[in-house]
């Protein structure tokens, strides 16, 4: 996986500085701790986009991103907003971003705003974004005596002995590790540094550079002398398409968007995956108990034959009883008595692993639809289906409906979208289909009464 670095988070400052400076914030949201989605519109474009700005430790990015994008990342904007983004609201709602800055050699972008308080008076805030791993934070703050105002994770002495973040106190920078720009040093020194083609030394010993990308440029270009030209030529943000291609994009913001969007969903996605496959394993394993207590209806059999033996013997002196305190009549009425309750038994034993059998079909069937879930609408709607409340899952069921030689074909992927299916879809006249070795794949061919039927291919 790729990291955010200093030189990617430079050129994305250098794409859109123009339409972030003068741009005014008309939406403040905080998805999470770790997410920030400012909505932003510039005036002079007549034209609104979302910055959204992710701190978390695993894959801290910020990015211009759309609604499908958004979507990737399991967006949900919670009904009772945290308090750091109340700060934000009181603060930036409505303001002119009057400045837009990053922190040379580090990975921090600024944006300053003008704030009136309570007696008019004019106070410049800034709101600082620091991508730094595991220390990624978000700090506004007050320019003018460097006050903080709030943050989103606060930092005390306890959690850490060089930096303290929290409201109140002084904001300060994080301290800088001491190494060499490529623009500002020889060529010899560059050579003696990089001549054993040390990826990690080269990456340590310089700002703007880390191994991924070293390792690339390594593999590209053999030269000693080339290596040192390109690398101040994409430092120097000459050459803006090689860190978009290195992303996989054709602008900065775009590959940005589109490499931490599909990080984000496919892990989200698997953890979501393997929290449902585990509740339903779990489920399995219970019933897989059933089956393993087989049903014996020898017990109940041989009360009863013993019972009809005495019967038979009723009158005869020397029969042998098992309870020798009861008479031979009524020896015979308990055991019939324990025959009838031992047969009940071994029906009630039998319709319990027959009743495992299917749901352990039914598990099977959950499990597959888990597996090929491609998206979170799926994925809730089998936690619906399973008895997990999710609110997404009470919207109609997203139904796969293809076209095909002029007739609509609707796929269903789980059981509740099979019951949405049959029960408001499909028509008398439609034909009915099922996935070949695909559980639950229901399947509605619609044949409208206005039409011939259709053809067997």
């Amino acid at each position: 996986m790729y990291s955010f670095d200093s030189l990617t988070l430079k050129y994305f400052f250098i794409e859109n500085k123009d339409f972030i400076d003068g741009s005014i914030v008309q939406k403040i949201q905080l998805p999470s701790r770790s997410e920030i989605i400012l909505t932003m519109r510039n005036i002079k474009e007549s034209q609104n986009k979302k910055l959204y700005i992710n701190i978390n430790p695993k894959y801290p990015h910020v990015c211009f991103a759309d609604e499908k994008s958004l979507l990737a990342r399991n967006i949900e904007i919670p009904s009772k907003p945290p308090m750091f983004c109340m700060q934000l609201r009181k603060y930036l709602n409505g303001s002119k971003i009057k400045d837009f800055k990053y922190v040379e050699y580090d990975r921090i972008l600024e944006f300053y705003f003008d704030y009136f308080d309570e007696i008019g008076s004019l106070i410049r805030v800034c709101l600082a974004i620091e991508f730094m791993g595991k220390y990624s934070n978000i700090i506004l703050y007050n320019s003018q005596n460097k006050a903080i105002i709030g943050t989103a994770h606060n930092v005390s002495q306890d959690k850490s002995s060089v930096r303290e973040l929290y409201g109140g106190i002084k904001y300060t920078y994080p301290p800088l590790r001491q190494k060499l720009d490529i623009l500002n040093i020889s060529y010899a020194t560059f050579f003696e540094i990089i001549k054993d083609r040390d990826i990690k030394k080269t990456a340590d010993n310089f700002y703007y550079l880390n191994q991924t990308l070293l390792k690339k440029v390594f593999l590209e270009i053999q030269e000693e002398e080339k290596i040192y030209s390109f690398l101040q030529s994409l430092v120097s943000l000459k050459n803006p398409k090689y860190i978009a291609d290195f992303w996989g994009g054709d602008n900065i913001n775009n590959a940005i968007d589109s490499y931490f969007s599909n990080v984000i969903f496919d892990e989200l996605m698997k953890n979501k995956k393997n929290k449902l496959k585990k509740l339903v394993l779990s489920q399995n394993k219970k019933y897989e108990k059933i089956l393993l207590e087989a049903p014996d209806n020898h017990k109940a059999e041989e009360y009863k034959k013993e019972a009809d033996y005495i019967m038979a013997n009723l009158y005869n002196p020397n029969i042998r009883l098992p309870y020798t305190n009861l008479t031979p009549s009524e020896n015979a009425q308990k055991l019939y008595k324990l025959y009838k309750k031992s047969h009940i038994a071994f029906e009630h034993s039998v319709l319990r692993i027959n009743e495992a059998k299917e749901k352990l079909k039914y598990f099977e069937e959950v499990l597959f639809n888990i597996e090929n879930s491609s998206d979170f609408i799926e994925l809730s709607e089998i936690e619906f289906e399973l008895g997990i409340q999710n609110k997404k899952a009470n919207s109609i069921p997203k139904i796969k409906k293809i076209e095909y030689k002029g007739f609509e074909i609707y796929i269903g992927k789980n059981n509740r979208q099979n019951d949405y299916l049959i029960s408001k879809i499909a028509s008398r006249e439609d034909l009915w289909f099922h996935g070949l070795n695909y559980p639950s794949a229901h399947i509605i061919l619609k044949v409208p009464n206005n039409k011939q039927q259709p053809s067997k291919d």
